[in-house]
């Protein structure tokens, strides 16, 4: 299955994408809300629903629809800042629509709640029974990462409409090991004042032509990483065969061995330029206070790197 990263697409984006997946499982009439004080809901809809949970078992009534975005890509359901502090963003919208309920007397029958965060299968049950605990009424779920993903791929023009095709993921790539690797060479590494090397060099680059063709990289893709990037191979070369650090090592090559089966799991549907980026967008991630994010030139190098050094990429 792909992962399509949702969160980095704005949190307006990702309301409206929302309100046009229930299009498709509630019905036409699905209604949403210009931004401000929305009373607790991003959507509303009225009547028997097309397709959910099931067509032949549909829920029907006032179904109230919301939407929570969030720009961490490891953010989890499980989280207690979500789902288990009483504080939490979950107790907070019980909170907002027993009021909207009891105080404005907008009555529901139904409510979704969509969520870009990863759900294990634990969570969602307690989370479910909570909703329904919390709000007196049967029929309440959450939806997930997971679901997410498969409700998307059903409608095609969605990806589309939203851009999401150009923030897809690898399916097994577990971004902690290469940020692992790279903030260790950060911090132990003058990489930023290495003097650019000569076209001479050990780094070799007449025998990439071939590679280029083979990857579909231009020119000018390629100057780029001559230009900007060739400069700090010798020092990541070094430090990944510094004996000191081995398990760093064993992390870049877990790395290389997952996105060498994505890319070529993908490599027919998707641009191998295309590709690189994406694994850069990935490793660097949305959160802006994190370490990786701040030496976020870096991650760049090191995805050149990986295709310089013949670790990703086709060769032959």
């Amino acid at each position: 299955m792909i992962s399509y990263a949702f969160n980095y697409i704005s949190e307006d984006d990702f309301e409206k994408l929302i309100v046009d997946l229930c299009n498709n499982l509630l019905g036409i009439g699905v209604h949403s809300f210009a931004k401000g004080p929305d009373g607790g809901k991003d959507g509303f809809f009225e009547g028997t629903a097309q397709s959910y949970p099931s067509s032949n078992a549909p829920w029907s009534g006032r179904f109230i629809i919301q939407a929570k975005h969030t720009s961490a890509i490891e953010a989890s359901c499980a989280d207690n800042t979500f789902f288990s502090n009483q504080s939490s963003i979950v107790n907070h919208e019980i909170e907002r629509l027993l009021h909207m309920r009891t105080e404005k007397g907008q009555a529901f029958d139904c409510y979704l709640l969509f969520t870009n965060r990863k759900l294990p299968g634990c969570v969602h049950n307690s989370l479910r029974q909570h909703l329904q605990n919390g709000l007196g009424i049967q029929n309440a779920d959450v939806i997930g990462l997971e679901d997410l993903i498969r409700y998307v791929e059903k409608c095609p023009e969605l990806i589309k409409k939203y851009s999401l095709i150009r923030y897809i993921l690898p399916d097994q790539f577990y971004e902690s090991d290469i940020r692992d690797v790279i903030v260790l060479f950060s911090n132990n590494t003058g990489w930023i004042d290495t003097a650019p090397i000569e076209d001479a060099a050990p780094f070799e680059y007449a025998d990439k032509g071939r590679k280029n063709i083979l990857n579909n990289i231009d020119e000018a893709y390629f100057s780029d990483i001559k230009s900007h990037s060739l400069q700090f191979f010798r020092s990541i070369e070094c430090f990944l065969q510094d004996p000191r650090n081995v398990q760093y090592l064993a992390k870049y090559k877990n790395t290389t061995s997952d996105l060498r089966g994505y890319i070529q799991k993908h490599s027919d549907q998707y641009s191998f330029k295309e590709i690189l980026e994406t694994i850069i967008d990935a490793i660097t991630g949305a959160d802006t206070s994190s370490d990786i994010f701040r030496i976020r030139a870096l991650v760049r190098v090191f995805v050149h790197y990986m295709y310089w050094n013949c670790d990703i990429g086709r060769k032959e």
